[in-house]
């Protein structure tokens, strides 16, 4: 906390009466277990060596992106475009498998449409929205988490990249499980720029290496909505409500967040509406595992 105050990288806790300085690098320490979890995954599978620094290239540059955001914050136009960058890895290593499975249509070759406009637009989606739904204790890593694990069920139902991914899924899975525990309510760290593109790159990515998109489309189900009702503001509306005397959060305006939307249901307080999210984004990992693993059959 010291170095983090003298370096000038805290943030508000605004949610909170008081309102605590809280260091706000925390997604750092996301980078790096998830990397040295890679690594050792590997060095035990060289099989999968392409899957593996796809994934590993396409997040540490989309995180490198969100420290420098952190760092310089970056205007909005760069924060969305450049991920377009980060892709690269990732269609280089999908060449030669264009073909998406799509429930009750059956599998779908793209071509070279799904190289250049297919998984770059599928990462700049889903590193962008998973920045939206942010601004409570614990919400974007339990949101990840949650993700990470329906990965992971899909990808060790799998066989082939589908079973790797599944194990990198399961990295990021414990990785996340060990950083909540300092960044639920109340928070000891956040995740900033650089965690919160992190782990949304991360989902991406290894959804896409591991041909599981129909599961990304439900994991990211919630973000959809929340891109709407941002985009009612032209993307400047906040997630974090008004701190009542109680503790309770409330959003006396339009929603500009989904978190607003719960807070309009009742007086919760902020570990509330996190629990809330939580839950609707386990319907939605339920559903991802039904339908990636029942209705396509991967």
């Amino acid at each position: 906390m010291g170095v983090s105050k003298r370096s000038g990288f805290v943030g508000k806790d605004v949610n909170k009466p008081d309102k605590p300085e809280i260091p706000v690098l925390g997604g750092i320490g996301i980078l790096a277990g998830l990397v040295a979890g890679d690594f050792a995954l590997l060095a035990i599978d060289q099989e999968y060596a392409g899957i593996i620094t796809a994934v590993l290239l396409s997040s540490l540059i989309i995180g490198f992106i969100g420290l420098l955001d952190d760092v310089l914050n970056l205007r909005q136009s760069i924060r969305a475009l450049t991920p377009i960058f980060a892709s690269v890895p990732l269609a280089i290593y999908s060449i030669g498998h264009s073909t998406i499975s799509i429930p009750f249509v059956g599998p779908v070759n793209f071509g070279i449409f799904y190289y250049i406009i297919i998984v770059p637009a599928a990462l700049t989606i889903a590193s962008n929205a998973f920045n939206m739904l942010e601004g409570l204790n614990g919400l974007g890593t339990g949101m990840g988490l949650i993700m990470a694990m329906a990965l992971t069920v899909i990808g060790l139902r799998g066989s082939g990249v589908t079973a790797e991914a599944g194990d990198m899924a399961m990295i990021l899975a414990v990785v996340l499980a060990s950083f909540l525990y300092f960044n639920k309510y109340p928070a000891k760290v956040f995740l900033g720029n650089i965690g919160t593109y992190l782990i949304g790159s991360a989902i991406g990515s290894i959804g896409i290496s591991g041909y599981m998109l129909t599961a990304l489309a439900f994991l990211y189900f919630p973000y959809v909505l929340e891109f709407i009702l941002k985009a009612r503001t032209k993307f400047k509306g906040v997630s974090f409500g008004q701190v009542n005397p109680d503790g309770t959060l409330t959003w006396s305006g339009s929603p500009n967040s989904l978190t607003h939307v719960v807070m309009k249901l009742g007086r919760f307080r902020e570990y509330q509406v996190v629990a809330v999210l939580w839950s609707v984004e386990i319907v939605m990992a339920v559903l991802a595992v039904i339908f990636q693993t029942t209705v396509i059959r991967i």
